[in-house]
């Protein structure tokens, strides 16, 4: 017969090989089976025969299978088998002039057929008898000496034998040297490892291993019990391998257990390269992330040669069409600040060149399930893993996809967070504090560091860290010590005598009121910083925030949010609030940093208690001295050139003299007597006068029982008319114009306003904007209300230099029943009765400053007083047209109607609370200068309390004052 071509795919025993032609584009090439004309080798056993092998079986086929298999050979059919058709033939190695089966008698390895030494073949014949000779002489192969035991003995079944667990333990990561003895399909090989012992120098184990890191298509045939399966391009991918791989001396790198744990995952090494990319390369698999973490030379060569196949839409990728990124977010890359650790997985940050504050979720992290009993307990300790690592430090935020919303979430930005180069989700997740998310195998919106997270997981798995262990940790639960009055006076003695508590700030709520959390003892508790008032932050986006309260809400953020401080409990309040100091380090005293930032002002009668007494007092001083925030409109009377002679000036000063702002108009200070002698002692009181002054006054407005409106009879009511009357004919000259077209007036303007019931124009100042309307205040006579913007006008400047004529009162030490309680429509028309219309003597006590901004035009919070908090300064922002003060002090006052009497027991504010319609507030700064008002202001109080009078109606209800 003719001469063939062909290549040798496999050897089946020492005289036995299958050849395969030429790859065909319409699938695998051609085989056929050729058994080695005239010699015969030992023989392999067989499973389904139950046979053993012969002796030199294996080595007989190993030999032949590193001389032929992957060459091309050329062969001829010699004779085919009537009986079992199996074909017998020569074959010579291409480039060689001896053939194969000469070469295997040679070296001893086969031996001739017993009936081709019968008949006469020739010299073809006799040339192997000679070789079988020479080799029997020289003990070669099969020939060696009898007492010499075989070196091999091929595995009967094709499974592994033992346990794979110890297998495992004991190999892995170790190269092993192995043959290839099947492909299954791309990624499926079963090998022969050789494992030697003393015992048996050449032993074997048999294993099959998957490919770790990728999965090619299915090839299932023949399959017991199983319908074929043959995926597109699965046939492609087991031919590439095999003509790569099959019967080929590889090295194996064992990585993990698969399936049944029968089944072995690992890598294979070869000197032309790594399979599985170039099968990844080819388009002829994918990876896969359950053994991607296996992977012993990391993933990223894999990832990138997906990538490539994917990109050039090969094979299996032809319909490949990418996926739209969800990435909207951010700047993909940027440096941050992590503000707040809001769960185990997400965290707030503030990017650092825009300043702007982002909500991010670690991709692909899953935090430890709260309704699993296993994970629960977790849940915590993961939380304060982050906490620790990370509240206020620097971290590198890498955007890697956005998660949309959903009917339960809102849209998050998912990003793989970088502390020092070091990935934290991987760190979590590699302390077993977190799991990774399994994304389906079209998903595309992952970490960027996905493989590593999976590679932590195994990790943490195999040491068993964490929610791995297998120990359940009880799910961790708190003590809510604020949960009333009664359960915090039972904690308070035990707090009080730990002296400096170790605790984290876990929430909040304004400058000086804070959740915190007592690691030591496993409390919560809810903190208010002692001798401090700050600013209310409203709680909804309608409620309105005071002044600056935003910005002391701010700086606690940025100092304490989420922190390990120090705090020592003082006391409790009525609602189960400890009272006391907090340290964000060990030398910071923070209710100091609020006052000296103008954020806070001192509450004269709880900071006089407090042991740090001198340092708040100095701290708010500074703060009044430079000006800031609150304090940007104050003006330090106790500084002016007048008060050397302050105590010797007889006469009372005038009202009007006595503006909070500062002046540039020399004119303008406050007089001698208004400013002798002041003393700032309390949070809100700017000036205790020493000697009372007393001023005929009108009541012009009343807004309610702790608020009204005052005018002085001498210097107001002549100053007015003539201010009036001049402004009235301005307004009907025609000379007065509205705002130019484009202008809104700002809050805190003092402008031209129209008058809704007689339409007259007076001077007002600007509340909030809102639209088309405006809140203003009649500066001159105390009410407010709602107008259009178009009933607004400019002030020309000559009717700015009268001083407003409206000031605030309220009776000194007293806190009337407020008008919409109970008794308090009483208190309101009996106060109404005697002060309205009535021409009345008022003594001044005292003044209370009010913070800048605040006032009965009601600034909006976002236009008037801002500040922004940079480098540790305060700096306060706006300003109005007018040189008018903005902030303007509330009079404390005794009021008498001259008619009646002007003795002490005849007073007003006598008569309110001798009806049981006020209540004696011994803790106002006055109290200390006026102990005999006091006095007569408390037996009134007795008296109505004796008689049942207005709220003793039923008893004594007075509860302790909480100014």
């Amino acid at each position: 017969m003719s001469v063939q071509k062909a290549f040798v795919k496999s050897v089946l025993s020492g005289d036995t090989v299958i050849l395969r032609g030429r790859p065909r584009h319409n699938g695998p090439p051609p085989e056929r089976q050729l058994n080695l004309s005239y010699v015969a080798a030992p023989r392999l056993g067989s499973a389904k025969k139950d046979t053993q092998d012969e002796p030199f079986a294996f080595d007989s086929r190993n030999f032949l299978r590193q001389l032929v298999v992957g060459k091309e050979v050329t062969f001829r059919i010699n004779h085919t088998a009537v009986a079992s058709g199996l074909e017998f033939g020569s074959m010579y190695i291409v480039g060689q002039t001896i053939d194969v089966a000469s070469q295997c008698v040679r070296e001893g390895w086969c031996r001739v057929r017993e009936e081709a030494k019968r008949n006469h073949l020739g010299d073809e014949k006799d040339d192997l008898l000679q070789l079988e000779l020479r080799a029997q002489s020289q003990h070669l192969g099969m020939w060696a000496d009898p007492n010499r035991a075989p070196t091999a003995r091929l595995p009967r079944s094709t499974t592994f034998h033992g346990d794979p667990h110890a297998f495992l333990s004991k190999y892995k990561g170790r190269p092993l040297d192995a043959i290839v003895e099947q492909v299954r399909e791309g990624s499926t090989l079963r090998v022969l490892v050789y494992l030697p012992t003393k015992e048996h120098p050449k032993a074997y184990q048999s294993l099959v291993l998957f490919l770790s890191g990728i999965k090619s298509p299915i090839v299932r045939k023949g399959i017991p019990g199983m319908d074929d399966l043959v995926e597109p391009h699965g046939e492609e991918a087991k031919y590439f391998v095999e003509s790569r791989l099959l019967q080929r001396d590889v090295q194996i790198i064992v990585e993990g257990l698969a399936g049944t744990n029968q089944n072995f995952v690992g890598s294979v090494r070869h000197p032309a390269g790594n399979i599985a990319e170039v099968l990844l390369a080819a388009g002829l698999a994918k990876c896969v992330d359950w053994s991607l973490p296996m992977v012993t030379d990391g993933s990223e060569k894999l990832r990138s040669a997906e990538a490539h196949a994917r990109q050039s839409r090969l094979r299996i990728w032809k319909d490949y069409v990418p996926r739209e990124t969800t990435h909207d977010g951010p700047s993909r890359a940027f440096d941050a600040l992590v503000t707040k650790v809001m769960s185990a997985d997400s965290l707030q940050v503030r990017s650092q060149a825009t300043d702007e504050e982002t909500k991010v979720q670690l991709a692909s992290i899953r935090q430890p399930r709260l309704k699993d009993a296993a994970e629960s307990g977790y849940h915590m300790e993961a939380k304060e893993y982050l906490r620790k690592k990370l509240i206020g430090k620097q971290v590198h935020v890498l955007f890697d996809f956005v998660r949309p919303a959903t009917d339960e979430f809102e849209a998050r930005q998912c990003a793989t967070v970088l502390l020092d180069g070091n990935d934290l989700g991987e760190q979590l997740v590699a302390q077993g504090l977190a799991g990774v998310v399994r994304h389906r195998k079209d998903d595309n919106d992952r970490s960027s560091r996905y493989d590593q997270l999976l590679a932590a997981e195994n990790q943490a798995i195999a040491a068993r860290r964490g929610m791995h262990s297998g120990k359940k940790v009880p799910a961790f639960r708190l003590t809510d010590a604020s949960e009333s009055f009664t359960k915090a006076r039972q904690f308070l003695p035990a707090l009080q005598r730990a002296g400096r508590l170790s605790v984290v700030v876990d929430h909040v709520a304004n400058g000086g009121r804070f959740k915190l959390f007592v690691p030591k003892d496993r409390l919560k508790l809810t903190f208010v910083l002692a001798g401090v008032r700050v600013p209310r932050v409203g709680k909804t986006p309608l409620d309105e925030s005071e002044p600056f309260g935003e910005e002391g809400l701010s700086l606690a953020v940025e100092r304490c949010l989420q922190r390990d401080v120090e705090v020592e409990i003082e006391s409790v309040d009525k609602t189960g609030g400890f009272i006391g100091t907090l340290w964000p380090t060990r030398q910071a005293n923070f209710s100091v940093e609020l006052l000296e930032a103008g954020l806070a002002t001192l509450h004269e009668y709880s900071a006089s208690q407090s042991p740090y007494a001198n340092q708040l007092f100095a701290a708010e001083r500074a703060a009044q001295q430079a000006q800031r925030n609150l304090w940007q409109d104050y003006y330090d009377e106790a500084d002016g050139t007048a008060n050397d002679e302050a105590e010797s000036s007889p006469a009372p000063a005038p009202l009007t003299s006595q503006p909070l702002s500062k002046r540039t108009d020399s004119a303008a200070k406050p007089s001698p007597d208004a400013t002798a002698a002041v003393r700032v002692e309390d949070a809100l009181m700017d000036a205790v006068t020493p000697s009372p002054e007393y001023v005929d006054v009108v009541v012009s407005e009343i807004s309610d029982c702790n608020r009204f409106y005052l005018q002085l009879v001498r210097e107001a009511i002549p100053g007015l008319e003539n201010l009036m009357r001049e402004f009235s004919q301005y307004h009907h000259s025609g000379a007065a114009a509205g705002f130019p077209a484009g202008h809104r007036p700002k809050t805190g303007d003092v402008v031209s306003a129209q008058f809704t019931v007689d339409n007259q124009w007076y001077r007002a100042r600007v509340g909030q904007v809102a639209g088309d309307t405006a809140h203003v205040w009649y500066i001159d006579y105390g009410n407010a209300e709602e107008l259009p913007l178009h009933r607004l006008r400019p002030v020309p400047p000559q009717f700015l230099t009268l001083p407003a004529q409206a000031h605030e009162a309220k009776l000194a030490l007293l806190n009337v029943t407020p008008k919409d309680s109970e008794y308090g429509l009483e208190a309101y028309e009996r106060l109404r009765g005697m002060i309205e219309n009535r021409q009345l003597v008022a003594i001044i006590e005292g003044r209370l400053r009010r913070p800048v901004g605040t006032g009965p035009w009601s600034p909006s919070p976002s236009s008037a007083g801002k500040a922004s908090y940079a480098n540790g300064h305060h700096h306060a922002t706006g300003a109005t047209n007018s040189p008018l003060p903005i902030s303007m002090p509330i009079l404390c006052v005794t009021l008498y109607d001259p008619v009646v009497s002007d003795s002490l027991e005849a007073s007003i504010n006598a008569d309110l609370a001798r009806a049981g319609l006020a209540r004696v507030n011994a803790k106002d700064p006055i109290a200390r200068r006026n102990p005999h008002q006091l006095h007569h202001l408390a037996r009134c109080q007795e008296e109505a309390k004796r008689m049942h009078y207005g709220m003793f109606e039923y008893g004594d209800v007075l509860v302790e004052d909480s100014d």
